[in-house]
C-alpha cells in the first residue's frame, strides 16, 4: 500500500502555515498550526495466531478417503488451532501537523492561561523487516507443528498508521524565550500491518529408527497415501492486514521563541493503542487453493491479534502563532 511520503506532510503543513494560516485570525488571537518531522521507536510485539483449519488427514486434496473417518466429518470433529510468536521493537518515521489555541494571550495572569487544546494528525511506519520461528502451537496448529511441519515462520514487515487525536496541553509560560510544556491526548489510528506465515511440510523420507518425518494419518488405513500427497507442501498466509484502534499519548517538550510569531521546539511522546486485529487467507493451503473440499466448500481463513501497540517519538516542532 501506498501512503503519503511523511516529508512532503511536513513541508505542506510548514507551507500552509505561511501562505494559508494568516487569513485565519489576528496576530495575538491565540490560534497557531505546527508541523513534526522525528522518528519513532516501536515496543516488541507478542502474537497470536488462529485458524479455522482442520487436521491435515481431513483435507480432501491430502486424503480422498476423508469421509470415511468421523473424526473429519462427525458433529465432534476438531477444528481450529492457535500459535504464538514474538517479536523484537522496530524503529522508523513520524510527521504531523496540527492547528490548536493558546490561552496564553487571553489570560496572562490566570492558572489558566497556560492551557492551550489542539488537533493533531500525524503518521508513524515502524519498521520491523523480521521474521520469526513459530515456537508453540496448540490445538491443531500444535498438531502439526509436531507431526509434519519443517519449518514455521510468522513475518511483520512495516506497522503504518494515520492518527487523528485531540491533545490538551499546559505550558509552563515564563519571561525567557523557553517554554516548557507537558500535555495528554486521545484519538484513533487507522492502522496497517504487513504479515507473512509460512508452514512447509517435511519430505516423505525416514528418520534414523525407521519412522517417517511425516506421522500425520498414522493410525490410517491410507496413511502412505497421506504422507505421499503431504510430502513438501506448503501453507502461505500474506497480506496487509488492517485495523482501526483507539489510543492514547503523554506529551512533554520545550519551545524556544524565534520570533513573536515563530518557535521551534522538540517534542517527546510515549503512544499506546490497544491490540491489533484482522484476517488473512491461507493462500496456498497445503499447496492448493485454500479450501479442505475439492467443491470449493470449507474454506480456510487465519486471524492474527497482537499484544497492545505502543511507541516512544522525538521529533522537531515548528509552530507559527497568529
Amino acid at each position: 500500500m501506498k501512503h503519503t511520503s511523511p516529508l512532503l506532510v511536513f513541508v505542506i503543513a510548514i507551507g500552509a502555515t505561511w501562505v494559508v494560516a494568516p487569513g485565519w485570525a489576528l496576530a495575538g488571537s491565540g490560534f497557531y498550526v505546527s508541523g513534526d518531522i522525528g522518528a519513532n521507536f516501536a515496543s516488541g510485539l507478542d502474537t497470536i495466531g488462529t485458524s479455522n483449519d482442520r487436521a491435515s488427514w481431513c483435507d480432501e486434496y491430502i486424503n480422498p478417503r476423508y469421509n470415511e473417518y468421523e473424526r473429519c466429518t462427525g458433529p465432534d470433529r476438531s477444528v481450529g488451532g492457535r500459535w504464538e510468536n514474538e517479536f523484537d521493537g522496530a524503529t522508523g518515521i513520524l510527521a504531523g501537523a496540527a492547528a490548536g489555541y493558546s490561552f496564553a494571550g487571553q489570560n496572562p495572569n490566570s492558572p489558566l492561561g497556560g492551557l492551550r487544546v489542539e488537533l493533531e494528525y500525524f503518521y508513524r511506519q515502524s519498521n520491523y523487516n523480521q521474521t520469526a520461528d513459530i515456537p508453540l502451537g496448540v490445538g491443531t496448529q500444535g498438531q502439526k507443528l509436531r507431526d509434519e511441519i519443517v519449518q514455521a515462520t510468522d513475518r511483520i514487515g512495516s506497522i503504518t498508521s494515520h492518527n487523528l487525536f485531540g491533545n490538551l496541553f499546559y505550558d509552563f509560560v515564563n519571561t525567557s524565550r523557553f517554554t516548557p510544556y507537558v500535555g495528554f491526548g486521545g484519538g484513533v489510528g487507522f492502522t496497517d500491518m504487513e504479515y507473512g506465515s509460512v508452514w512447509a511440510r517435511n519430505e516423505d523420507t525416514m528418520n534414523a529408527d525407521g519412522s517417517y518425518k511425516i506421522s500425520t494419518g498414522a493410525d490410517l488405513p491410507n496413511y502412505d497415501e497421506i504422507r505421499r500427497n503431504l510430502a513438501k507442501t506448503v501453507s502461505v498466509g500474506q497480506a496487509t492486514l488492517s485495523d482501526v484502534l483507539w489510543g492514547f499519548q503523554v506529551l512533554f517538550g520545550v519551545d524556544y521563541a524565534i520570533t513573536q510569531a515563530v518557535s521551534l521546539g522538540l517534542k517527546g511522546r510515549w503512544v499506546r493503542f490497544g491490540s491489533f486485529s484482522d484476517d488473512f487467507i491461507w493462500n496456498p493451503l497445503r499447496s492448493h487453493v485454500p479450501n479442505l473440499r475439492k467443491d470449493g466448500s470449507e474454506p480456510v481463513s487465519g486471524r492474527l491479534k497482537t499484544s497492545d501497540l505502543e511507541f516512544f517519538g522525538v521529533s522537531l516542532n515548528l509552530k507559527y502563532h497568529f
